[in-house]
Order: structure tokens, then C-alpha cells, then sequence
């Protein structure tokens, strides 16, 4: 009989951290990320540490397209209508549709109820087109603007706002109570303190250096504190709008998180 109460293994512990960086891939992504089907991957609560890491990857995926284009000679815009095509691409525009419906249900809805009703239909409204429209030129104008920099500089510049972005959606699942009692932010559980913290000051510090070897630490700090300035923003609006937060409002922080980021160097740069 199996003793249930002895400790884990030190293999375990060793491909606990894999594990973990594969379920917030599966997760936030849809790259065919190997080994899903093999492994005994730990609760997405658990694996949520891990997100900033999977946003880094994403980042650079992202960056390596527009670099990739810019090789190649083709216009700076198209450049990064390509790169931006590449970022939904990868993600399945996850965080995106999320700002769809926080758009549509904080602007449109006159009650609680109605807000997370309108929230929780797939259709998109007037409101959620015109944010999505918004944040598509703006990411473009951005990119567009970064695609003159060094190959290492665009590369460190998008995964290190991709990576503290995703480590904000962990702090606000951990600091918030849920708006439902159903919904994906429930789904995915809430992380613990250990793995918010662990997720803050991995984002953080990623995003720090990479912002300050690519242009200054001043810069990187600015960019950093700007991000923690917006998602306090929304924080309190969701918490007046619906009373708490949902998976919409965690894609709706890191689209506008990562956005206000990349402003700020792409501000910088040009």
C-alpha cells in the first residue's frame, strides 16, 4: 500500500518548476508546448508563478517576428502589423477578448448584474470594437516605433513588458476577490501569497533589467511604476463596477499594462 504521507520524491521537486512553466504555457498560449499529455501538471493556481516567464517567451516570439520582418526590408508598418499578428496568434487573443468585454460591460451595462452579464456574452458590442481598435493602432504605433532599434533591444524591450504584465494578473487574482462565483478567474483558482510575491519580484526584476540594459534604469522604472499605476486603476474600477475581479479584467489589466509599458519606451526611442 502506497504511504500517502511520505514526502516527495527528489525527482519531484526537480521537474515540479517544468511542470509548472508548461501549464502556464497551455494555459496562456495555444503553442503545441510538449509533454502536456505526459506530465502531472500541478493546479494552474499553483503553475500562475510561472506566468511571467511564459509572457517573456511570448514577448520574444512576438519581437523575433518583427525583427524577422525588418530583415527582410519590408515597410515598418507592415512590420508590425505582422508582429502584432504574431502576438494573437500565439495567445488565441486571450487577453484581448477580455478588454473586449470589460469595454462592453463597464460602459454599457447599468447594473452589477447587467455589467457581468453583458461580460459573460460572447458577442462583442460597440464599446469592446472600439477598445480593441485603440489598443491594435496604438500596439502597432508602438511597434512600428521600436522596429529602428537594435535586434536585442526590441527582444528585451516586448518580453519584459509581456513578462511583468502577466506577473500583475497573478497579484490581482491573489488581491482580489472574485466578481462570480463561476467564470475562468475561478476556474483557474486563486494563487497563494508565496506565488504572487514570487511572480512580482520575478516579473519585476526581468522587466527591470531588461528595460535598464536596453535604455536606463530610470527608464525601466518609470515603465515599471506606470504598469503598478494602471492596474491599481483597474483594481478599483472593477471593484466599483462589479465588486471584484474576473478573468475579463485580467486580460483587460495585462493588455493595458503591457501597452502603458511599451509607451514608455517607445516614447523614450522615438
Amino acid at each position: 500500500m502506497n504511504d500517502m504521507s511520505s514526502p516527495p520524491s527528489e525527482n519531484t521537486w526537480k521537474i515540479r518548476p517544468f511542470a509548472e512553466t508548461v501549464a502556464a504555457l497551455h494555459f496562456l498560449t495555444r503553442l503545441p508546448v510538449p509533454f502536456v499529455r505526459t506530465l502531472d501538471l500541478p493546479p494552474l493556481a499553483e503553475a500562475m508563478r510561472f506566468f511571467p516567464l511564459a509572457g517573456a517567451i511570448i514577448g520574444a516570439l512576438t519581437s523575433l517576428v518583427l525583427i524577422g520582418a525588418n530583415m527582410l526590408g519590408l515597410p515598418s508598418l507592415l512590420a508590425a502589423a505582422l508582429a502584432l499578428a504574431a502576438g494573437v496568434l500565439v495567445t488565441g487573443a486571450l487577453h484581448e477578448d477580455g478588454l473586449a468585454d470589460v469595454a462592453d460591460g463597464f460602459w454599457g451595462g447599468r447594473s452589477r448584474e447587467h455589467r457581468l452579464e453583458i461580460m459573460h456574452d460572447s458577442r462583442i458590442g460597440t464599446y469592446g470594437t472600439i477598445a480593441l481598435c485603440l489598443t491594435f493602432i496604438g500596439r502597432a504605433a508602438i511597434y512600428e516605433t521600436l522596429s529602428g532599434a537594435q535586434p536585442l533591444t526590441i527582444i528585451a524591450l516586448l518580453a519584459g513588458a509581456a513578462a511583468f504584465s502577466r506577473s500583475l494578473i497573478v497579484d490581482l487574482l491573489w488581491a482580489t476577490r472574485p466578481a462570480r462565483s463561476d467564470g475562468l478567474s475561478v476556474y483557474a483558482g486563486r494563487p497563494g501569497k508565496r506565488s504572487a510575491l514570487f511572480s512580482l519580484l520575478t516579473g519585476g526584476i526581468g522587466a527591470a533589467l531588461a528595460g535598464g540594459l536596453a535604455l536606463s534604469p530610470e527608464i525601466a522604472v518609470i515603465a515599471i511604476i506606470s504598469a503598478g499605476i494602471v492596474l491599481a486603476l483597474m483594481r478599483a474600477l472593477a471593484m466599483r463596477q462589479i465588486g471584484g475581479q474576473t478573468g475579463d479584467v485580467c486580460g483587460a489589466v495585462q493588455v493595458l499594462t503591457e501597452l502603458t509599458m511599451l509607451t514608455v519606451y517607445a516614447a523614450t526611442i522615438g
